[in-house]
């Protein structure tokens, strides 16, 4: 089975910095995997990773949705040099993080802190999800949240892996090993049921 994996930092592969397995990794050794997922990315660029895929080339797609609070950077100040995180869009906590990074860091903070709207970011990021639902609908797809996705757009086939987070915040897509065993073994479990029927 091939699978297509796309989304943000909890789906990506942390191998390129780190010699410890994620959930991806566990996965991949069960499937044919192409990774597409880029820590720290937007949900645009989660819609780009997909549009630039031929998708019916996949049996399967996971994708892993961000927040709607990241903004998409076609040219990121922050993490430029960062293998893992080279592609990044703007957060507020990555941006007071960086502050000293670069010099119109404080203006980015300013931004989020006077002129950051949560009603349109919601907005935005559904309409981005809407199409992003339209892209792969034909093939069976698995749509991850790993943050409160309350109140967003409302995909077929949504696990909300929020309360697992909490609970196994680690070093490997922001899990530690248990909560990578669990989110593999859940969406393993998807998988091999749509396999059978």
């Amino acid at each position: 089975m091939k699978i297509l994996i796309a989304g943000d930092s909890f789906a990506a592969d942390w191998t390129v910095t780190n010699k410890q397995l994620g959930w991806v990794n566990f996965l991949s050794q069960d499937y044919s995997v192409t990774n597409i997922a880029q820590a720290g990315c937007s949900e645009y660029k989660i819609y780009l990773q997909l549009s630039n895929n031929k998708i019916d080339d996949f049996d399967y797609v996971i994708i892993s949705h961000t927040s709607p609070n990241r903004w998409y950077t076609p040219n990121s100040l922050i993490h430029r040099d960062n293998k893992l995180h080279s592609n990044s869009d703007y957060i507020y906590s990555d941006i007071v993080a960086n502050i000293g990074k670069h010099h119109l860091m404080p203006a980015l903070k300013i931004w989020f802190e006077n002129f950051h709207d949560l009603e349109y970011a919601n907005f935005v990021h559904s309409l981005i999800c809407k199409e992003i639902a339209e892209l792969v609908n034909s093939v069976p797809t698995i749509h991850l949240s790993f943050f409160d996705y309350t109140g967003l757009y409302e995909f077929n086939r949504m696990i909300n892996f929020n309360q697992i987070f909490l609970e196994n915040r680690g070093e490997i897509n922001h899990l530690n090993e248990v909560g990578n065993r669990l989110v593999y073994q859940r969406v393993k479990e998807i998988i091999e049921s749509y396999q059978l029927g």
